[in-house]
């Protein structure tokens, strides 16, 4: 597989995941997680994926805009690929952003790329 189309792929499903219409639905986010999906959480938690989870548990599309900056990729294996970005996060009502150092472990499993691992750290650093 051409590496510049595995990287707007992943790219892509990376922004599909920041999406409330798919965060919201179990089955969208059952697409595109393994069922062994760990993330370590910008908040110091870490959260198990379990089966017919959602990524949010109310719908704020309204207030939240994502951006994705410095989307690269490494190709560890075949089967495995490590994407690291940059995300900010506009929250509308607060008139404020967070911004975010990200890193996911995608595998292909059964026909499709799932993520198996997220990690976000949060910084002070001014992304533009």
């Amino acid at each position: 597989m051409d590496s510049d189309f595995l990287k707007e792929h992943i790219l892509n499903l990376e922004k599909s995941l920041l999406k409330p219409e798919v965060r919201l639905s179990a089955e969208k986010v059952s697409g595109l997680l393994s069922d062994e999906f760990t993330e370590y959480c910008s908040s110091g938690k870490i959260y198990k994926y379990k089966k017919g989870d959602v990524i949010n548990s109310k719908d704020n599309s309204d207030v939240q805009i994502w951006k994705i900056k410095d989307f690269s990729i490494d190709i560890l294996a075949e089967d495995i690929i490590l994407a690291k970005y940059k995300a900010i996060k506009n929250n509308k009502l607060e008139d404020r952003k967070i911004c975010s150092i990200r890193s996911s472990i995608w595998k292909y499993i059964e026909g499709s790329w799932k993520m198996i691992f997220h990690q976000g750290t949060l910084t002070n650093q001014k992304i533009t």
